[in-house]
């Protein structure tokens, strides 16, 4: 019996040891913005991107992705939905997220997907000045969010940025009109009194 247990474990091991690489990605998500400044009014977009997407196995494949939005966006933005990248199918509606896709066969590791990977952007109009966080989360538990690859298990996809919401400036003929209205009305009244 205790043979039977050497031999088990040694051909674990070697299993482990044979198999591809396993180990999570030493991967970091950004949310990028090219509007600035954001005014009250503007539609702006936010891309939701992966670095490093392949670091920890060049060899693997991502199949899916999958997430939400989460932020303090009550009043100032609405979500006016997202586009994901043409390398994937566009699943958000299907599986009841605010952005996902999946792509058969998966996108493997490339020039393009090395460094910086955009998986989808998200499309918001600014309704309110004032500060805002937007975030993206990924719940694990749900089998369609996240990162999923084909050798790895899931990985949760996490990224927050914050900015301000200006308020629209007034145009300067508009200023020169007011202050017209402003000055005649004060001679109307002199004249009256």
């Amino acid at each position: 019996m205790k043979n039977l247990i050497r031999i088990l474990a040694l051909c674990g091991a070697g299993l482990l040891l044979t198999a591809p690489n396993c180990q999570a990605a030493i991967l970091s998500f950004s949310l990028e913005t090219t509007t600035n400044p954001i005014r009250v009014g503007d539609v702006f977009d936010i891309d939701v991107v992966v670095h490093e997407l392949f670091a920890g196995d060049n060899t693997d494949e991502l199949l899916a992705f999958g997430f939400n939005t989460t932020s303090s966006i009550s009043g100032l933005l609405e979500f006016q939905g997202s586009t994901v990248n043409p390398l994937f199918s566009e699943d958000s509606l299907l599986v009841n997220l605010h952005a996902a896709g999946s792509a058969f066969p998966g996108v493997s590791s490339n020039p393009i997907t090395a460094l910086s990977f955009n998986l989808a952007t998200l499309h918001f109009k600014a309704l309110a000045t004032g500060q805002v966080s937007v975030a993206i989360a990924s719940d694990l538990s749900d089998f369609n969010q996240g990162l999923i690859f084909l050798n790895q298990g899931s990985l949760a996809i996490n990224a927050s940025r914050g900015f301000d919401i200006a308020a629209v400036p007034l145009p300067p003929s508009l200023l020169m009109f007011v202050s017209g209205v402003v000055v005649s009305l004060g001679a109307f009244w002199r004249k009256l009194g």
